[in-house]
C-alpha cells in the first residue's frame, strides 16, 4: 500500500514502513513540507496515497483514504515501531479501505 505520513509523525515511521513492502513518504520527501492540507489531500489522491496523520480535525472530511492516529497511544520511545507494527496490521485487515477517513482501531495497537 502507498502511504503519505504526516510531518507530525516520526519520520522513522517511514523507514520502517518501506522496509515492510509499503512505499511510504512524507510530504518533505514529495516537496510538499508546507502545502495546505486540501493540497497534501489532492496529492494523495492522485498517487493513491493512505494519509496517515493525527490532525483529525483537518483529514476527517478528505475525499481521499486516511487512517488516523494518536501519537499518545504508544510511549514515545517506541513510537515509530509501535505505529509502523500498527498500520502493517491496518493493511492486512484493510486491503481496499475506502476513501475517507478512517479510525485505527484498538485491536490494531
Amino acid at each position: 500500500m502507498k502511504f503519505l505520513v504526516d510531518s507530525m509523525l516520526p519520520p522513522r515511521t517511514v523507514e520502517l514502513l518501506s522496509a515492510a513492502g509499503h512505499d511510504a513518504v512524507t510530504p518533505a520527501q514529495l516537496g510538499a513540507q508546507n502545502l495546505p492540507d486540501d493540497e497534501l489531500i489532492h496529492l494523495a489522491s492522485i498517487e493513491g496515497r493512505v494519509i496517515i496523520t493525527e490532525n483529525a480535525s483537518d483529514f476527517a472530511k478528505a475525499t481521499c483514504t486516511v487512517l488516523l492516529v494518536r501519537k499518545s497511544w504508544w510511549p514515545a520511545a517506541a513510537l515509530a515501531q509501535k505505529l509502523s507494527s500498527a498500520i502493517d496490521r491496518w493493511v492486512g485487515a484493510n486491503p481496499e479501505p475506502g476513501p475517507w477517513a478512517h479510525w485505527l482501531t484498538a485491536d490494531m495497537r
